[in-house]
């Protein structure tokens, strides 16, 4: 069973922390150069005192001199520390999504078929790419601003101390008042801004009621009262609006404001030690110094918890793909070439079984990209079998058709009986060894990014050579265009094919099935239009990859079914009629009727090609 328990922040941190120990030689190099950043910062304040009291106050040429040079050699550390710092942490953030990726595109690919189905193949993507690169800029930023501005604000406090210990409090104190305002006036933007969205969701349904029951709202004449909802919602929205605007401009001069009184009361009171002598100016100035240099990492330290929010996001839904459960393989027999007998034993596959996988809802599709496993297919006691090399075609209910496809090459499993191989319930055997066995050809199948060769070849590229390539090629009437390709076999087909035509696409995913050679076949014909020129080509490649072959086709044309050593048409339950094509004609039954409908609109379209024609 899948674990449903939400996992704490802080086990979240500590499996992040497991990725990254690997890599403690950078985490250390990150953390010392961070160290040496921020010992500098109060190291530089605090060369401002000796600089204004005895260099310059003192006319100490000499001192002036060292002081320069203390500065210089400062900055040096600082630039070649944060280069170190900078280089080591970023490139540890690489590395680290460099292994996210890696180990979740491998989970990817060992996941059952429904979870594939079930979810977005942009969300997927999202999370491989973005999420890992959101983890990587928060570790980034949480190890920058908890060793390094963490050390900078206890640096330069501690030198506001070790200056005048009164005042370090006095500007903690007015540094908490401002921090007070700035949080009172930003909780208080929040609430405002969650309402303003509240509001612009009923106005937005306001909109769409009146757009989606357009003729109810003239057929009732209520286009008065559409308005008048309309003005009400958008005069509440303005109302907020003006209101978000004034907290918002209120902020900066609230802040600044606060920020005034605070440094007035602090020269007020640094004036008055002055004129005791208490201070020097040099001190004074090396105190202010510090205090201004305090702002920058104490606002990243206040943010640090939105940072963290936003990375643990990423870090959750990461991990939740990696501790998806595998596709199950509990088998343990190997087969090498089957002889391609299937024999389906009172097999039932219920609507809603795709549940029991992760994902559930959404339809998954069969074999061919048919949205057809989804909640209206069901398959009830279907018991069949088909001898090797004969020719199936499956007829019917597209959601029935293509679960009883799907069922062969255990994208999905029945919910009872069993499917056979040769004798082997498809349980017992190797998933990858099933899978070897079977062929898919489906004009909806897309093409990898890649050479014309590269995708005939997918699966065996370190045994195929260009002469086995080039054979599948012309035995799947693909060289007739390969030909004409710039490059021939080594022309780029494009993302999802898309500098290839549909029965172009067809006829490379033929040559890829020829290629492979195995003993069975799933043909899935729906229904992606054929350009007329290629369509006798794509025929003949077809009629030559079936040959010899246990093939299954989700037949969507009346020569597939004429020419199958039976048809098998389904319906939402399960076989309705089971025969060769002349036997179910002549039964005169539901195969008959739908074959007379394909033959009737075979005809309407023979004579509107003939008019067009003439």
């Amino acid at each position: 069973m899948q674990n449903t328990q939400i996992p704490t922040r802080g086990q979240l941190c500590l499996r992040l922390i497991r990725y990254v120990a690997p890599y403690w030689d950078a985490v250390i190099l990150g953390v010392i150069s961070m160290i040496a950043m921020a010992a500098s910062v109060p190291m530089l304040v605090a060369l401002v005192q000796p600089m204004l009291d005895g260099a310059i106050a003192g006319k100490n040429l000499e001192l002036m001199q060292l002081v320069l040079l203390g500065i210089i050699s400062l900055f040096a550390v600082r630039a070649v520390a944060g280069h170190i710092g900078a280089y080591a942490v970023n490139g540890l953030g690489s590395k680290l999504v460099l292994d996210l990726q890696v180990e979740m595109f491998a989970k990817l690919l060992t996941l059952p078929a429904p979870y594939c189905a079930s979810h977005e193949s942009g969300s997927l993507v999202s999370g491989i790419a973005s999420d890992t690169e959101q983890v990587a800029r928060t570790f980034t930023d949480v190890i920058t601003v908890a060793v390094k501005d963490v050390l900078v604000v206890l640096g330069l406090l501690g030198w506001m101390l070790y200056l005048d210990w009164r005042l370090a409090l006095l500007a903690l104190l007015m540094a908490s008042a401002m921090l007070l305002i700035t949080r009172l006036v930003t909780v208080r933007l929040q609430k405002m801004a969650m309402e303003a969205q509240q509001t612009m969701g009923s106005l937005n349904q306001v909109l769409e009621d009146a757009i989606e029951n357009y003729q109810v709202v003239k057929l009732h004449g209520g286009e008065q009262y559409e308005n008048q909802r309309m003005r009400e919602k958008a005069e509440e929205a303005h109302r907020l609006a003006k209101r978000r605007m004034a907290m918002a401009s209120l902020r900066v001069p609230l802040i600044q404001i606060a920020a005034a009184g605070a440094l007035a009361v602090i020269v007020y009171v640094t004036a008055q030690q002055a004129f005791a002598d208490e201070i020097t100016a040099g001190s004074f100035v090396s105190f202010m110094a510090a205090m201004l240099m305090l702002i920058s990492p104490v606002k990243r330290i206040a943010g640090l918890k939105e940072v963290v929010r936003h990375g643990l996001g990423a870090v959750e839904s990461v991990f939740s793909l990696l501790d998806q459960e595998p596709e199950l393989d509990m088998g343990t027999i190997i087969v090498e070439r089957a002889r391609g007998e299937l024999r389906f034993e009172q097999v039932h596959f219920h609507h809603d079984q795709e549940k029991s996988f992760e994902g559930g809802s959404k339809a998954n599709p069969g074999p061919g990209g048919q949205q057809g496993i989804g909640a209206c297919s069901a398959l009830l006691g279907i018991t069949l079998t088909i001898q090797p090399g004969e020719m199936v075609a499956l007829v019917g209910f597209s959601g029935s058709t293509a679960v009883l496809a799907s069922l062969v090459p255990r994208f999905i499993n029945p919910a009872s009986g069993k499917i056979l191989l040769d004798g082997h319930d498809l349980r017992s055997l190797k998933l990858a060894s099933l899978r070897a066995n079977i062929a898919l050809v489906s004009s909806k199948t897309t093409l990898f990014n890649d050479t014309i060769a590269a995708n005939i070849a997918y699966g065996a590229l370190g045994r195929a050579t260009e002469a086995t390539i080039t054979a599948a090629a012309q035995a799947a009437h693909a060289t007739e265009f390969i030909r004409k390709m710039p490059q021939g076999l080594q022309t780029l087909v494009g993302e999802h094919g898309v500098n290839l035509t549909g029965g172009q696409r067809l006829r490379v995913a033929i040559a890829r099935a020829l290629i492979k050679n195995s003993p069975i076949l799933i043909l899935d014909e729906a229904t992606e239009k054929i350009d007329i020129e290629s369509a006798h080509h794509v025929q003949a490649a077809l009629d030559a990859v079936v040959q010899e072959r246990t093939t299954l086709v989700i037949a969507d044309r009346l020569a597939t079914m004429e020419k199958a050593d039976r048809v098998v048409l389904l319906g939402r339950g399960g076989a309705v009629e089971i025969g060769s094509h002349r036997e179910l004609l002549a039964r005169g039954g539901a195969y008959a009727k739908l074959a007379r409908a394909l033959y009737a609109q075979k005809d309407v379209m023979a004579r509107n090609s003939e008019s067009s024609l003439g």
